[in-house]
């Protein structure tokens, strides 16, 4: 009788414990801390004969089930915190420990062993011949660029691996490769007196010559404490590139704390574990831009140049900065993928925005940020979407520039507002043939919502 007693229990309290994960699936009653990392959309499917014969709606009911069994969050947090505590295992086929407990992102350690330039190129060889193929590209990028009035600067970010390889398990330090790709395209913008900044080589010169470490253990991003220095560094590198003035950086506050952002600790929110990963405080700067007295040249921006970046995840700690302060507008092709806009695109697919051309023609500044790895797929293929760009849209510019040209009235005007603002009549009439475009585009768009 005790253990038919026993068993009720038991029983009871399984049902209960199936009762309660199977309600909070349905209701979401407690409200759970999302994990983190990178999540795909679920794709709903629908029930129809093809999806049910070929299993595609099975599958899909499947998935479903498992993202939504409740307390889903609690249960991967706690295996992965026991997986890593009893078996000293990151439960992320991204991530790999180092020393000191120092977490590397998998690309940047197979990028600097060599296997990705083995596995894209094959040889050290043909590595050379493509970056010398991308760099006679990015030649002829500038000069179609200067004919648009605008500049050109590359930026060359560091890798954790580069500045911190002691720190790489001992298994990837053994086999360094002799050739980094990074360092050759550096040599090649160098020989070819390409703008660039070379915050690469930089990073490795001053790593021990600082307090704070350039990137945190839980991060592959250049770490919250260098911004002010990368924000000051890009800002005066563009004014002597450009000529235009630009602000420069007033440190308010150095915030030393163990509250990191988001980007600090990165590799600590994908691992999704049960307890916080151990960090040591570092500064989270507070930082503001001073206003420039000057500005030099011209700016279609008006009183601040218009800036357009292309660039991998590097970009995306500035974006959330005040360097994009120092700019009338701002746009960002994420790896010629996403947009990211001061006029409210975010993170909107690049084929869904209709107006590059207007970005591309009123930019005044052209930043491309780009990382070790990134530089396989080099600038993600921006000069012949640029070329593309221009091609349809200089079409349709100098139609209007001889509109302008045919009606004496509106070219004087034209040709007045040039030597007010003391530039060519050649370079006001682009401007205005750009403006009289997107006004009615701009009109036809409010006139056939």
């Amino acid at each position: 009788m005790k253990g038919n007693r026993q068993f009720t229990s038991q029983f009871t309290c399984i049902l209960f414990l199936l009762g309660c994960i199977m309600l909070q699936g349905f209701t979401k009653m407690v409200n759970m801390k999302p994990l983190g990392g990178h999540v795909e959309a679920e794709k709903p499917v629908k029930l129809h004969f093809k999806t049910y014969y070929n299993g595609s709606y099975q599958a899909f009911l499947t998935e479903h089930a498992k993202c939504n069994t409740g307390f889903r969050e609690f249960f991967i947090r706690n295996y992965n915190q026991v997986v890593y505590s009893c078996f000293h295992k990151i439960n992320n086929n991204t991530l790999t420990e180092g020393k000191d407990r120092e977490i590397f992102l998998n690309i940047y350690l197979n990028e600097i062993t060599g296997d990705k330039l083995k596995a894209q190129y094959g040889t050290v060889e043909e590595a050379r011949r493509q970056a010398q193929r991308n760099v006679e590209e990015t030649l002829r990028l500038i000069d179609t660029l200067e004919q648009h009035g605008t500049k050109f600067l590359f930026v060359f970010a560091p890798t954790k691996t580069a500045v911190y390889p002691e720190k790489m398990p001992q298994s990837y330090q053994d086999r360094i490769a002799d050739f980094c790709l990074e360092e050759y395209y550096i040599d090649l913008f160098k020989e070819n007196n390409i703008p660039h900044i070379d915050f690469y080589h930089y990073f490795q010169d001053i790593r021990d010559t600082v307090s704070w470490p350039l990137y945190t253990r839980t991060a592959s991003h250049w770490a919250e404490s260098t911004l002010p220095f990368v924000v000051d560094s890009l800002l005066r590198k563009l004014e002597a590139v450009t000529g235009y003035s630009m602000p420069s950086v007033q440190l308010l506050d150095l915030n030393v704390t163990d509250q990191y952002s988001d980007y600090d600790r990165e590799f600590e929110k994908s691992m999704n574990m049960l307890f916080p990963w151990p960090k040591p405080a570092v500064p989270r700067p507070v930082y503001t831009l001073t206003p420039s007295t000057s500005l030099q040249g011209t700016i279609k921006g008006g009183d601040r140049p218009n800036l357009l970046v292309t660039g991998d995840s590097y970009f995306d700690q500035l974006m959330f900065s005040c360097f994009k302060d120092a700019f009338n507008r701002w746009d960002f092709w994420q790896y010629n993928l996403n947009v990211y806009s001061s006029r409210g695109y975010w993170k909107e697919p690049f084929e869904n925005i209709q107006d590059h051309p207007t970005t591309l023609n009123e930019a005044d500044i052209l930043l491309a940020i780009y990382t070790a790895p990134m530089l396989y797929n080099y600038m993600y293929d921006f000069p012949n979407k640029a070329y593309n760009i221009y091609d349809l849209s200089e079409i349709e510019i100098a139609k209007v520039i001889e509109e302008i040209r045919s009606n004496k009235p509106w070219f004087e005007a034209v040709a007045k507002q040039a030597e007010n603002k003391g530039i060519s009549v050649e370079k006001n009439l682009r401007i205005n043939a750009i403006y009289v475009i997107n006004a009615r585009k701009d009109k036809n768009k409010s006139e056939n919502p």
